[in-house]
């Protein structure tokens, strides 16, 4: 199964919904939406609650994604968060091995994220919608 990237749009925040499987052929699509949530002054949220499968190709652009969010030292005014839900235990303990949870704030729930990337300042406290 291809992997497929949802992306929807709320004040603030980019969310993107990874499904399926994704890894080196999928990469550079995630990595050039997360490119322009940063670019368009808004956080990202990447939510991985629904994945298969991912390499550390999307590992590398999430971290990446996070680095230029913050200026690499939390400067900027975008975050960038993770959402990995306890069915996704594979790509949760993947993000937990790499240590990528070190780095980026990875939440149980999509509220948690949102809540999260409010406490720091960083999105308007709005409800999520979809974009078509």
């Amino acid at each position: 199964m291809d992997g497929t990237l949802e992306i929807q749009t709320g004040p603030g925040v980019v969310v993107l919904v990874l499904r399926g499987e994704h890894d080196p052929s999928t990469q550079p699509q995630l990595q050039a939406a997360i490119d322009r949530a940063i670019a368009a002054g808004r956080s990202g949220l990447v939510d991985l609650s629904v994945i298969e499968f991912i390499d550390s190709t999307v590992l590398s652009a999430i971290l990446h994604g996070h680095k230029r969010a913050t200026n690499g030292e939390g400067g900027r005014e975008q975050g960038l968060a993770v959402v990995a839900s306890p069915g996704a235990q594979f790509v949760a303990r993947m993000l937990s091995l790499v240590r990528v949870d070190d780095h980026v704030g990875v939440h149980l729930s999509r509220d948690s994220a949102v809540v999260s990337l409010r406490g720091t300042g960083r999105l308007a406290p709005r409800v999520l919608r979809a974009v078509q």
